[in-house]
């Protein structure tokens, strides 16, 4: 590395927070070489950031190429681009879709993100050390993001902030995670009519919530800064930045309904229970594979 690295690196290390990635995996093979050239791209120190995986139900090859990738960014790269840590957890949950069923469907949606929340509860109490300030929730299927996106959204200091999960092709893009929103008062008269079991889900013509998606939200009000934030009540999990102190003050992801959530959304609810602000940045884009 030359001088002028050095000298950065030295710069960030003085100033800058130790970072947790983690994410969940399952029959991702493919997704793999892909997420780490990814991460590698990022200009935050990588010796201040760590990564830790949960792979669950996969018979792909998924854990195999994990270990060898992880081995081989512990160990093939300069010492300056390493990791602090890479860690890989197991724990299967015996959750299979029937053959013909999408898991997107709404039918299997609620008990999906049931055994989601098990996954990442299970994660994030493996894996979050002391040293930890941040959290980044980042699927392993979301394939192009800023190489700043640490610095930029950790800049913002919010308890929990979501940039705008897309797709796009090469002449076309649109919203995808629609687990990101804002309720109105459509939607919590909505929820005065629900039991208290009862769990609502987004973006399914079986089911109208009412909500304001912040997918709907880009270049809203002729606003195009990328850093321009609006609250939230929701949040999705694709790539979702999280103050550790959130986490360790009991902000997990419920797998029963917790105001009639679960999952990530249902961990935007218990924060914001606890006092803590949510946030989304409508115009800051990041894309997941379709």
């Amino acid at each position: 590395m030359d001088g002028l690295n050095t000298t950065n690196q030295v710069h960030h290390e003085n100033n800058l927070e130790h970072v947790l990635i983690l994410t969940p995996f399952k029959e991702s093979a493919r997704h793999i070489e892909r997420y780490f050239e990814n991460v590698n791209r990022l200009t935050y120190p990588h010796n201040l950031i760590s990564l830790a995986f949960l792979v669950s139900d996969s018979n792909d090859g998924t854990v195999e190429k994990l270990q060898e990738y992880a081995g081989r960014f512990r160990f093939q790269q300069e010492a300056w681009q390493r990791f602090r840590r890479i860690s890989i957890f197991q724990r299967d949950f015996s959750f299979e879709l029937a053959g013909n069923e999408d898991r997107h469907a709404f039918e299997v949606q609620v008990k999906r993100r049931q055994i989601m929340a098990k996954s990442r509860n299970t994660l994030l109490s493996a894996a979050l050390t002391e040293e930890i300030s941040w959290v980044l929730w980042l699927d392993g299927d979301v394939i192009e993001y800023p190489a700043t996106l640490l610095e930029e959204l950790i800049s913002l200091d919010k308890d929990i902030v979501v940039p705008n999960c897309y797709w796009h092709s090469y002449n076309e893009e649109g919203g995808y995670d629609k687990n990101n929103w804002q309720e109105t008062p459509e939607s919590w008269a909505l929820q005065k009519t629900l039991e208290p079991e009862d769990v609502l889900v987004e973006g399914y013509k079986e089911l109208t919530t009412h909500r304001r998606l912040m997918i709907d939200m880009k270049g809203a009000d002729d606003r195009t800064d990328i850093f321009y934030a609006v609250p939230l009540d929701g949040v999705g999990g694709t790539c979702t930045l999280v103050k550790a102190e959130v986490h360790r003050n009991g902000a997990v992801f419920p797998p029963f309904s917790f105001k009639h959530q679960v999952e990530t959304e249902g961990l935007a609810k218990m924060a914001k229970a606890l006092g803590y602000e949510v946030w989304g940045l409508p115009n800051y884009l990041v894309y997941h594979f379709i």
